[in-house]
């Protein structure tokens, strides 16, 4: 085990971090886009989601296709959020210091997540706290 290296990331590794986020919105919004208009509609007031009864006659099966593209709009949607979350603190000056507590976030979760918002261990406190929290309210 490795020990995380919690210093201020240099400004190569800032740009290099920023450049991933940036690709990774793009091709996030590409697939949303993709999505919402793989069905022939071509400009921005037409996006939607394809109209699944119109492909089959299977009424369970349009229902379940149906409940697939919602989900893949909502991850991909929560997806861009956290980028344009991260783009955000980078043009704020503060990228790479974990929301919670303040401290920077390590070199290696940044790397292996460019989009974290708190160091490990804020991260893991609050996944707990959402598993507690989901738990009380089933």
């Amino acid at each position: 085990f490795r020990p995380e290296t919690r210093m201020p990331l240099t400004p190569q590794e800032l740009e290099a971090l920023h450049a991933r986020l940036r690709a990774l919105r793009v091709r996030v919004g590409g697939a949303v886009s993709d999505r919402l208009h793989r069905h022939g509609l071509e400009s921005h007031e037409d996006a939607a989601l394809p109209n699944r009864r119109e492909d089959t006659d299977d009424d369970a099966a349009a229902e379940s296709a149906t409940t697939m593209d919602i989900a893949h709009v909502a991850r991909d949607a929560e997806e861009l959020a956290v980028v344009d979350a991260a783009l955000g603190r980078i043009a704020a000056g503060d990228y790479g210091e974990c929301v919670d507590c303040g401290e920077d976030i390590a070199r290696e979760r940044l790397s292996a997540n460019p989009s974290a918002a708190r160091c490990t261990e804020c991260q893991e406190r609050s996944e707990r706290a959402a598993m507690v929290a989901r738990r009380t309210r089933a």
